[in-house]
């Protein structure tokens, strides 16, 4: 627009000074060959204009063409991306990270919360999908077959363009996995970033996991996913290597393993799930954070939220009425818990929200640390309760000691969430169901008759993340399209 105003302005001038020039000079002779020099003038002048113009024009229709078919690239690459991470070996991989770095910054490109230039992009590439292979189901099961990935990352477009993945990340809090992808054609890049949400199931997830031995003596255990799994080689019969649902006829022979006949005290079956014979190896970490929020000994009712999480306490002992309650609201929350860990009364730690939304057992962990040279049980007793939350203690005991329900849920409980630790273990054993270390669990007082014990949540999914560490790949698939949007670096 700017060219074409001032080549008129210009021709306009040039006419008028002519006009002017050749009524003053009519009356004279030999003024044809200056007026002849000055119209081819004009003419040379109007010519690169018009020149100037329609090049302007030729290399802003090339660069919107260009930038064109490059977004074209990228969403194409996008749609390729989508296509194959639907495919039943790579879904795998939708709970998995990968992020390459971006030479200019010398940083990968989302960071852990799968967002671009938030800040917690990292120094070094992240993959964890080259070389992962998985597992169709547990490692108990004869019938598991091996999954292995087959994904491309970058490709050509019929158009000449080339795509490629910049990034996958996968955010457990919210369920959802982030792809970025680059389009180049020709000098052209552009930039594509679409959110999915991810759903994860695990088949027989363990809602109850004993590392070792389980000494469950008529405790109950509820829920959809109440499926406990110990190791074959801590149980009364190292010879059970299965699985054993409620209505099997091998099940009395799988509760015996697990010290919960009549001869143990309660006779009743009230494990709702399976109970499977099986050696895990987990890979977990229990390691201190370097930087944490200290707090000492929590001995009375308290609020802790995720902006100071994670958190370091020592010695949790809560009697009477204390509650300690944990707000996820905006985020998950980790306790670290290194000498002790007791609950009495009516005592409890729950997890909360404040947004209307139900609590998620994944987002409040508790590891139970090894940091003093005795590594503490977690101890409940009376009509105690820990609320929808998620424990690991990796080398040491869950103590089922109540002799009442505490929880708020439906159903006679102590504890409502998963729990992932050493053994799980009612009261002091009755022979001829003695304990091998007997030593180890002095402490722990007889309930005989006491039925209280664990309901596992219904949804479990906040902790996909975790279970490939016990060696269980979850089914996977995305949902939907959350979000899809051209962006900039």
């Amino acid at each position: 627009m700017g060219n074409k105003f001032s080549a008129s302005l210009l021709r306009g001038w040039l006419l008028s000074y002519l006009r002017s020039q050749s009524s003053r000079r009519s009356a004279n002779q030999g003024f044809a060959l200056p007026l002849a020099l000055g119209l081819g003038f004009v003419m040379v002048i109007l010519g690169m204009s018009t020149m100037m113009i329609a090049q302007s024009d030729r290399i802003s229709a090339f660069n919107r063409k260009e930038s064109g078919a490059s977004l074209a690239v990228s969403e194409g690459g996008m749609a390729r991306m989508l296509s194959q991470m639907t495919q039943p070996n790579n879904r795998i991989l939708l709970t998995r990270n990968y992020d390459t770095v971006n030479l200019k910054t010398g940083t990968t490109y989302l960071g852990p919360d799968g967002i671009l230039n938030s800040g917690d992009e990292e120094a070094t590439a992240v993959d964890e999908w080259t070389g992962y292979t998985g597992s169709t189901s547990s490692p108990c099961e004869d019938t598991s077959t091996t999954i292995t990935p087959s994904i491309t990352t970058s490709g050509a477009m019929s158009s000449g363009g080339q795509y490629q993945l910049k990034a996958y990340r996968y955010n457990p809090t919210e369920q959802t996995g982030t792809l970025f992808i680059e389009g180049q054609h020709g000098e052209r890049v552009s930039y594509v970033l679409s959110t999915l949400s991810i759903q994860s199931e695990v088949e027989n997830f363990p809602g109850v996991l004993a590392m070792q031995g389980a000494f469950i003596r008529g405790r109950t255990l509820i829920g959809q996913h109440a499926n406990l799994y110990y190791d074959p080689a801590w149980s009364a019969d190292s010879s059970l290597t299965d699985k054993s649902a409620p209505i099997d006829s091998d099940r009395s022979a799988y509760l015996n393993a697990i010290y919960s006949t009549s001869t143990d005290g309660p006779g009743e079956d009230l494990i709702s799930g399976n109970i499977v014979g099986c050696q895990i190896t987990q890979t977990l970490s229990v390691d201190l954070p370097a930087e944490v929020t200290s707090l000492g000994t929590v001995a009375g009712s308290t609020t802790l939220t995720a902006a100071n999480s994670p958190y370091h306490i020592e010695t949790l002992a809560l009697d009477g009425t204390d509650v300690v309650t944990v707000d996820t609201t905006d985020g998950p929350v980790y306790l670290y818990v290194t000498d002790s860990f007791e609950l009495r009364g009516n005592a409890q730690l729950r997890n909360i929200r404040s947004d209307g939304q139900a609590p998620r057992v994944g987002d409040l962990r508790i590891i139970v640390h090894n940091a003093s040279a005795v590594t503490p049980a977690i101890e409940l007793y009376d009509q105690s309760c820990i609320d929808t939350a998620f424990v690991y203690n990796k080398i040491n005991d869950l103590h089922l000691q109540g002799t009442g329900d505490g929880c708020p849920s439906s159903g006679n409980t102590n504890f409502d969430g998963v729990a992932w630790v050493e053994d799980v273990v009612s009261s002091i054993n009755i022979n001829p169901h003695t304990r091998m270390v007997p030593s180890e669990d002095d402490d722990i007082i007889t309930t005989n008759g006491s039925t209280s014990g664990i309901r596992v949540p219904n949804d479990v999914s906040s902790l996909a993340d975790v279970v490939s560490g016990i060696g269980i790949t979850p089914k996977n698939k995305f949902g939907y399209v959350k979000s899809w949007q051209r962006v900039r670096l």
